[in-house]
């Protein structure tokens, strides 16, 4: 019975640790889609002719001139790539953002059980600890 829990007690500390790494890695996420949304934003201010960065890879940029300001080329998935104006385009990364709220609200519900219940199985061992510590 202890060793069983004792077991319990160790996978439910494994599980709380991957989900503390998910929560760090939903943070990292929801970081970068700000970002991206604070770029968007910032895009709506240029016009035709302005001189833009364009990423070509990793720390690697090229000079553009903006020819068209109305479009924006959106990969929507599947290698699909559409047209979408600025705020179509910031519909589609708040909609991800929104997901990714949910995800983490259902993650830190989820973590909060577990915690809870280390806790009871903590408890517990402690209690029994205590009580063979008394029949010796």
């Amino acid at each position: 019975m202890d060793q069983e829990k004792v077991m319990e007690y160790q996978m439910i500390e494994k599980q709380i640790q991957q989900l503390s790494q998910t929560l760090q890695s939903i943070e990292s996420n929801a970081e970068e889609i700000n970002k991206i949304i604070k770029s968007l934003d910032d895009f709506k201010n240029l016009k035709k002719g302005d001189k833009i960065l364009v990423p070509v890879a990793n720390g690697i940029f090229a000079e553009a001139t903006l020819e068209n300001v109305d479009k924006l080329k959106v990969n929507v998935g599947n290698h699909i790539v559409v047209d979408k104006n600025v705020e179509g385009a910031k519909k589609i990364i708040e909609v991800q953002l929104k997901d990714l709220e949910q995800y983490k609200e259902e993650t830190v519900q989820y973590y909060e059980q577990m915690y809870e219940k280390i806790q009871e199985l903590q408890h517990d061992l402690m209690k029994k600890e205590a009580g063979s510590k008394k029949e010796n």
